[in-house]
């Protein structure tokens, strides 16, 4: 995660590329579902039949439907990023803010998530969509609320995982600054056991454990708290990563493979539902370090590419382009009694790229510079 040579600032680069493929990754699962869930299976898929899937077409999709794991992707980087700017924080100051962490966050996450709450009237009416429930919403709570409907409300379906991040901040800064570093590791592996063991007793006891085990901040925090485990040992003290070529690209195989073959959100079994996701995020958390700290790892892009632009408009790609798919279909595929699935595609992919931008430049952007005077320490956003 190769940091910038400026000391006091914080910008690991290249993981503006990740967050853009996981960003991509979760737009172009939530599109394909959409189009199967209005239209019926793609043609190509189903030997023209639009609704059984082909042999081959059941693999494409299993793998399409597993691009979900773009949320765990951010997670991970969320769990480093935020951990190691408290570890450097405490580290240099021997304190933490945690008041200014918290408006750092707020300015970051609530402006672009409270305006879509707040344009949320005028969707749902222009769509004809049920009211959501918004105060669930407001205060950042869900991901509990869809766990106890077990139903997704647009156009806050996808706000869960926000909800679960929110819940990582309020309580990270104080365990960072709290807990002696020497005692941080046994804290980590305390919050991991524990989440397994709320998957296992969550799985046990309930009768449709589904929502709880993907939804519920518990069962997801595990991953947020790997991603401290790379913080902390790269604050204590920075190193390299580095796998050889044949073993990068048998690893990467093996994943979409595995993508392919079996669905990641499917728990069978008290083993698959406590255990099962550590194998995906497993090889992902490795091929993330040799992507990042890697010196010798050959780059296609330059340093400053229109992806790494993407990368740093990403939670905006996130958080629009669900809330885009039933506008797409019902005012332009309907309207112009369109059925191309190339287009709806294509028309998706941009307006989740180009709004984002606008929302960037117009608005996100002016509030990010505001945020840069609650840092204690300086990062390049």
């Amino acid at each position: 995660m190769e940091k910038t040579l400026n000391s006091d600032r914080v910008y690991f680069q290249n993981l503006d590329v990740i967050r853009f493929i996981a960003a991509f990754m979760v737009v172009l699962v939530h599109a394909y579902e959409a189009w199967c869930g209005w239209y019926g299976q793609i043609g190509i898929l189903s030997n023209g039949t639009y609704k059984d899937l082909s042999f081959g077409g059941k693999f494409v999709d299993t793998f399409i439907r597993n691009l979900g794991i773009g949320v765990d992707i951010f997670f991970l980087i969320s769990g480093f990023l935020i951990t190691y700017i408290l570890l450097e924080e405490k580290k240099r100051f021997n304190k933490i803010s945690i008041g200014k962490f918290m408006i750092r966050r707020a300015l970051k996450i609530w402006p672009l998530y409270f305006f879509l709450i707040a344009i949320t009237p005028f969707l749902v009416a222009w769509v004809d969509s049920p009211s959501p429930n918004y105060f669930v919403n407001l205060v950042f709570i869900s991901n509990f609320d869809t766990i106890h409907t077990q139903s997704w409300t647009y156009p806050f379906s996808h706000f869960w995982s926000i909800c679960v991040e929110e819940h990582f901040y309020l309580i990270w800064p104080f365990i960072i600054y709290l807990v002696p570093k020497r005692n941080l590791i046994s804290v980590f592996m305390l919050i991991i056991v524990s989440s397994i063991l709320f998957r296992l007793y969550t799985f046990s006891t309930m009768q449709y454990p589904w929502y709880t085990l993907y939804l519920h901040t518990l069962s997801r925090i595990d991953i947020l708290v790997i991603g401290a485990f790379g913080a902390y040992f790269y604050s204590e003290k920075p190193f390299t990563f580095q796998i050889n070529r044949t073993v990068r690209i048998s690893l990467l195989c093996i994943l979409i493979i595995s993508l392919c073959v079996e669905t990641v959100t499917s728990w069978d079994s008290m083993f698959l539902a406590g255990f099962k996701k550590f194998f995906y995020i497993g090889i992902i958390a490795i091929l993330l370090l040799d992507y990042n700290l890697n010196a010798n790892f050959k780059h296609v892009l330059p340093k400053k590419s229109i992806i790494h632009y993407f990368g740093k408009i990403s939670y905006g790609i996130y958080m629009y382009s669900n809330v885009l798919l039933i506008i797409i279909i019902k005012k332009f595929m309907w309207r112009f009694e369109i059925t191309n699935i190339w287009v709806f595609f294509s028309v998706t992919i941009f307006l989740s790229i180009i709004i984002p931008i606008l929302s960037y430049e117009l608005f996100e952007k002016h509030l990010l510079k505001l945020n840069r005077k609650f840092s204690v320490i300086k990062t390049e956003r």
